[in-house]
């Protein structure tokens, strides 16, 4: 287990979206990023667009068709998703949470934007036993996944490690704006240990997806604070990036 002891300061969506028309999704914005997929192989997806503050509309399967993404208080801790289907509307509710396999015991944080800007939209999944003490567990699963995703486990052909596990306890995940480029940054709330929460950040990388941890980022974006008082996440990422359905 890696551990730095250092400390650095650095609205409701109305039933009818159930069976909300791909149409209506793809008319509330612009066409998709260059890489989203194209007639041949799947019908190309429109860009994401916001059905309500915490639900995202998007490709996560890479088919074409939009899907339901549900992030409740923006905490990536209770995070659902339903699959598109051909009618245009919406399957299921399936929670990231017994997608991605977790545990009895185990705490699930998820959080879902194009984070390489390519049309299809991406995840970034941590999953940890919380160690109940003041010393943090490391993550058992941490890894940015690149969509297209599989609608079975949420796996990802592209995934790779990611280093938000290893650093601290993750509570929370969530998208944020924070160097005013064209891609989603992250949020991470950590359980440092010692009675101390951390807001820790990771940048979007200059050709996409997300980068591991920067000192100079932590000081300039980061914060921390107390398990009584922990530092504010955001909760306003997906409508920096995103815009309202039609």
């Amino acid at each position: 287990m890696l551990r730095s002891r250092s400390r650095w300061i650095a609205a409701p969506l109305a039933a009818a979206a159930l069976t909300l028309t791909a149409a209506g999704y793809a008319g509330a914005v612009t066409s998709p990023a260059a890489g989203a997929h194209t007639a041949g192989k799947h019908a190309a997806a429109s860009a994401p667009c916001l059905a309500d503050a915490t639900t995202l509309l998007g490709d996560l399967d890479g088919d074409g068709r939009p899907d339901k993404i549900s992030n409740p208080g923006h905490t990536g801790t209770k995070m659902t998703i339903q699959w598109g289907t051909k009618s245009g509307s919406f399957g299921s509710k399936h929670t990231v949470r017994s997608l991605v396999g977790a545990k009895k015991g185990e705490d699930v944080s998820a959080a879902v934007a194009d984070f390489d800007n390519d049309g299809t939209l991406d995840l970034v999944v941590n999953v940890v036993k919380p160690s109940g003490g003041d010393d943090p567990s490391t993550a058992r699963l941490a890894e940015y996944r690149p969509g297209p995703l599989a609608r079975t486990n949420l796996k990802s052909p592209g995934a790779v490690h990611s280093d938000i596990g290893d650093m601290g306890e993750v509570r929370q995940l969530s998208v944020a704006r924070y160097n005013d480029d064209a891609y989603p940054d992250l949020a991470v709330l950590n359980n440092a240990g010692d009675g101390q929460m951390d807001r820790d950040v990771r940048l979007s990388k200059p050709g996409g997806g997300l980068a591991g941890y920067d000192r100079e980022a932590k000081l300039k974006y980061g914060e921390y604070g107390t398990w009584a008082e922990p530092p504010a996440m955001p909760t306003d990422g997906w409508s920096q990036f995103y815009k309202t359905c039609s």
